[in-house]
């Protein structure tokens, strides 16, 4: 299962769940297996991915690809370095995606 989360862009056609909101993506988190994600920084109003993130390390969380597609170079990196931190041992892209 593949798990994208994006406020603004468009989601894949097939092969991903898809949320727009940080509490959308962490219920499902906590009920489905996630072999791979694509998240962006910035969501709506002040949430971010970050808050995924964090969420996923506090819940030992394991997703094997972690792919950050944000525009957002302040903010990606912020996520690039929790990552690195945090989740070594899953394998990071950062793939950004067209808004």
């Amino acid at each position: 299962m593949r798990l994208f989360v994006d406020d603004t862009r468009k989601f894949p056609e097939r092969g991903y769940e898809c949320c727009r909101y940080v509490k959308d993506a962490k219920l499902l988190l906590s009920i489905i297996e996630f072999d791979h994600i694509s998240l962006d920084y910035s969501l709506f109003g002040d949430e971010t991915c970050m808050e995924i993130l964090e969420y996923m390390k506090e819940n030992d969380i394991f997703v094997p690809h972690i792919n950050i597609h944000s525009n957002n170079i302040i903010g990606k990196e912020r996520m690039k370095k929790f990552c690195e931190e945090h989740f070594p041992k899953s394998k990071l892209t950062m793939i950004e995606l067209p808004k």
